[in-house]
């Protein structure tokens, strides 16, 4: 109930209401089921103040800081709210018709279920207002802001909302027939189980908008803007779209997926990636649409128009209806690419002939190549498995990189999924067989290869050791203060020979040479030498190691291991480098005799 001392406060002056508000800032006033009807409240702070039930009709309310306010159910039919503060104030079911709201605040004000019939809006900032149930039927709205407003079983219909700002706002349930939407901002907007129906959306931005079960029957949707969806994917699942005018829009990824679009003109219409899953667009004009990627699985394309299409990558299967398809020709990639036929148009029929026959085979694709011996004897099991009458290679495509397309015909009602894993599975079961056995015949090789690498070795080894006894000649001249040092073997054989002689030697020189006999044993030290340094490289190939590393591998062994470096000295000592090059000599590695020499020489 209204409290006495604050109504008879009211009827007095504006300034002294405003003055008393001021000393008193603790109270909030009471006025709830107060007369106030006429009255002159003009800039008047009425903020927090209750005010349900009151009767404010044809009150001047202008300028009045109203904010936060309790207007619940209060009759304010009539009244002068412009340029009024009305931020989160209740207006819950507030009886506004005929008002004038022009320029008034109403962020984030509550007016579930309030009557605005008649009210005068323009201007007014209704984002994020709660307009849940309101009737705005007929109400101009162009230009408001209604962003993030809850507008959710509003009945808008007939309303005037051009390049209105609907961004995040809640239409769920929301009556929009017949309304004018064109160049509305509707990114981001909830319009579950909206009726859309004859509504003008040419234009409008539906990015990101949630469209379940919307009805757009007879909606002209020229020019939608989604240019976002392909971020997000626009949602216009369980739509119905009948008679919508689609031409050129833009529906990448957008999720359709059950609707409604019988009818529809989408000649020019960008879908790629969408999903129109059990979708009904029979006579719908496609004409020219990209339909790249899209997912039509039990989709209606009964007598559609697929003249100029793109069906590149697109997704049927054997519960797609493709009759009487309208055809003349078609792309199978982007921008215009591989026109199918090549020259002329398709007949009647010969599209739904083609592409229907296409439902019933399974792609096989062999991105890295194929073998096909392996392909052959499993595609010999799978016939088995399958019966050889009800498979057969219908087509061989060779892709760019060296990929393979193999196209298996199938009967109709064949698993396809489960010929496809199969086919896989004993395809890569034949391919281990032959590469094992491939494995197998090289390992064979290569053992008989190493072998007989190993018994020419020996036979090198062998020769070098019973070959001629080595004379190393140091011939030391003085001419023109020149020194050189020279090694060589003599033409002559010396063997069991104490003589000392030169070949030839300049005038004036002071030669000096010693001979040396090498024993049985030495050779034998050449031969075990040779044997150990086989078996470590052939250890190493096992490995895969770089000559790089078995160099350094050889390094480590010299410089750690005495008696594998005594064996070395002893070899280089009986056949010189000619000796190392044949120890070191192995299929897997190109080790230089004089890397050995050298580490031998520095330790």
């Amino acid at each position: 109930m209204v409290n006495e001392e604050h109504y008879a406060r009211s009827t007095e002056s504006v300034q002294g209401w405003n003055e008393w508000r001021l000393k008193n800032p603790e109270i909030i006033p009471d006025l709830s089921e107060a007369d106030l009807s006429g009255a002159n409240l003009s800039e008047a702070d009425l903020s927090e103040a209750y005010l349900n039930g009151a009767n404010l009709s044809m009150a001047n309310l202008s300028n009045a800081n109203l904010s936060e306010a309790d207007l619940s159910e209060t009759y304010l039919d009539g009244a002068n709210l412009r340029d009024a503060n009305l931020r989160d104030a209740d207006l819950g079911e507030a009886n506004l018709r005929d008002a004038n709201l022009r320029d008034a605040d109403l962020h984030r004000a509550y007016l579930y279920k309030a009557y605005l019939d008649g009210a005068n809006l323009s201007g007014v900032n209704l984002s994020m207002a709660n307009l849940s149930g309101v009737n705005l039927s007929g109400v101009n709205l162009i230009g408001f802001d209604l962003s993030e407003a809850d507008l959710s079983e509003a009945d808008l219909s007939g309303a005037d909302l051009r390049d209105a700002n609907l961004s995040g706002a809640n239409l769920s349930g929301a009556n929009l027939i017949g309304v004018d939407l064109s160049e509305a901002n509707l990114s981001g907007a909830f319009l579950v189980n909206a009726n859309l129906g004859n509504a003008n959306l040419s234009r409008a931005n539906l990015s990101a908008a949630f469209l379940n079960d919307v009805d757009i029957s007879g909606a002209n949707l020229n020019d939608i803007d989604i240019e976002e969806a392909n971020k997000y994917g626009l949602e216009f699942s369980r739509i119905n779209l009948s008679g919508a005018n689609l031409s050129n829009v833009s529906l990448v990824n957008a999720n359709i997926k059950h609707a409604n679009l019988s009818g529809l003109n989408l000649s020019s219409a960008d879908l790629t990636g969408a999903d129109l899953s059990y979708s009904d667009l029979r006579g719908t004009n496609l004409n020219g649409a990209d339909l790249i990627r899209i997912q039509a699985l039990r989709t209606n394309f009964t007598a559609a128009n697929f003249t100029g299409v793109c069906l590149e990558d697109w997704h049927i299967n054997s519960a797609t209806k493709l009759n009487d398809i309208d055809c003349q020709y078609v792309y199978l990639k982007s921008d215009k690419q591989e026109r199918r036929p090549s020259s002329g148009e398709y007949a009647p029929g010969d599209f739904t002939k083609l592409f229907q026959k296409a439902l019933e085979t399974v792609d096989l694709i062999f991105a890295d190549g194929i073998d096909w011996k392996a392909f052959l004897l499993s595609f010999q099991e799978l016939q088995a498995e399958y019966g050889e009458e009800n498979l057969s290679v219908q087509a061989i495509e060779k892709k760019s990189g060296g990929a393979f397309v193999i196209r298996l015909e199938v009967p109709p009602e064949a698993n396809k999924a489960d010929i496809e894993r199969q086919a896989r599975l004993l395809y890569e079961k034949e391919l281990k067989l032959i590469e094992e056995k491939y494995r197998n015949q090289l390992q064979a090789r290569e053992i008989t290869l190493v072998r007989q690498h190993n018994a020419d070795i020996l036979n090198i080894i062998d020769k070098l050791a019973n070959r001629p006894i080595q004379n190393t000649i140091i011939v030391t001249a003085n001419a023109e203060n020149n020194s050189m040092s020279e090694s060589y073997q003599s033409k002559y054989d010396q063997r069991n020979s104490n003589n000392q002689f030169v070949d030839t030697a300049q005038t004036g020189s002071n030669p000096t040479f010693n001979q040396s006999n090498y024993a049985p044993e030495q050779r034998q030290n050449l031969a075990e030498a040779a044997a150990e340094i086989q078996q470590l490289l052939n250890q190493l190939a096992q490995s895969n190691s770089t000559t790089d590393a078995v160099t350094e591998a050889v390094h480590q062994k010299i410089k750690t291991d005495p008696t594998f470096k005594a064996r070395l000295l002893a070899a280089l000592k009986a056949g010189g480098l000619e000796a190392l090059k044949a120890i070191f000599n192995h299929p897997a590695f190109s080790i230089p005799a004089e890397t050995i020499k050298g580490f031998l020489e520095a330790e």
